[in-house]
Protein backbone atom coordinates (compact mmCIF):
# COMPACT_ATOMS: atom_id res chain seq x y z
CA UNK A 1 0.00 0.00 0.00
CA UNK A 2 1.27 3.46 -0.94
CA UNK A 3 2.08 5.78 1.99
CA UNK A 4 2.59 9.13 0.22
CA UNK A 5 -0.17 11.09 -1.49
CA UNK A 6 0.31 11.52 -5.25
CA UNK A 7 0.68 14.95 -6.88
CA UNK A 8 -2.94 14.75 -8.04
CA UNK A 9 -4.17 13.82 -4.56
CA UNK A 10 -2.15 16.69 -3.06
CA UNK A 11 -3.74 19.17 -5.50
CA UNK A 12 -7.19 17.86 -4.55
CA UNK A 13 -6.42 18.15 -0.81
CA UNK A 14 -5.26 21.75 -1.25
CA UNK A 15 -8.39 22.57 -3.27
CA UNK A 16 -10.68 20.89 -0.70
CA UNK A 17 -9.00 22.93 2.04
CA UNK A 18 -9.60 26.17 0.15
CA UNK A 19 -5.87 26.89 0.24
CA UNK A 20 -5.84 27.09 4.04
CA UNK A 21 -4.51 24.88 6.81
CA UNK A 22 -7.41 22.75 7.99
CA UNK A 23 -6.40 23.20 11.65
CA UNK A 24 -5.35 26.84 12.09
CA UNK A 25 -6.60 28.44 8.85
CA UNK A 26 -3.31 30.01 7.75
CA UNK A 27 -2.93 30.52 3.98
CA UNK A 28 -0.85 27.66 2.59
CA UNK A 29 0.39 29.40 -0.61
CA UNK A 30 1.01 25.99 -2.20
CA UNK A 31 3.37 24.86 0.59
CA UNK A 32 1.74 22.28 2.85
CA UNK A 33 1.92 18.84 4.38
CA UNK A 34 -0.51 16.25 3.04
CA UNK A 35 -1.59 14.54 6.26
CA UNK A 36 -3.50 11.34 6.96
CA UNK A 37 -6.53 12.03 9.22
CA UNK A 38 -6.37 8.42 10.45
CA UNK A 39 -2.65 7.75 10.66
CA UNK A 40 -1.15 5.44 8.07
CA UNK A 41 0.52 3.56 10.93
CA UNK A 42 -2.92 2.87 12.40
CA UNK A 43 -4.38 1.53 9.17
CA UNK A 44 -5.37 4.82 7.52
CA UNK A 45 -5.48 4.60 3.74
CA UNK A 46 -3.74 7.02 1.39
CA UNK A 47 -6.95 8.30 -0.20
CA UNK A 48 -8.24 11.86 -0.44
CA UNK A 49 -11.11 11.15 1.98
CA UNK A 50 -8.49 10.34 4.62
CA UNK A 51 -6.27 13.31 3.84
CA UNK A 52 -6.03 16.93 4.85
CA UNK A 53 -3.83 19.88 3.98
CA UNK A 54 -1.96 21.25 6.98
CA UNK A 55 0.73 23.87 7.50
CA UNK A 56 4.06 22.44 8.64
CA UNK A 57 3.59 23.75 12.19
CA UNK A 58 0.21 22.08 12.71
CA UNK A 59 1.32 18.81 11.14
CA UNK A 60 4.48 18.61 13.24
CA UNK A 61 2.53 19.43 16.42
CA UNK A 62 0.02 16.71 15.56
CA UNK A 63 2.77 14.09 15.28
CA UNK A 64 4.00 14.95 18.78
CA UNK A 65 0.70 13.92 20.37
Amino acid sequence: MRRLFSKTQRRILLWMAGGQCQVCGVALNGQFHADHVLAYSKGGKTITHNGQALCAKCNLEKSNK
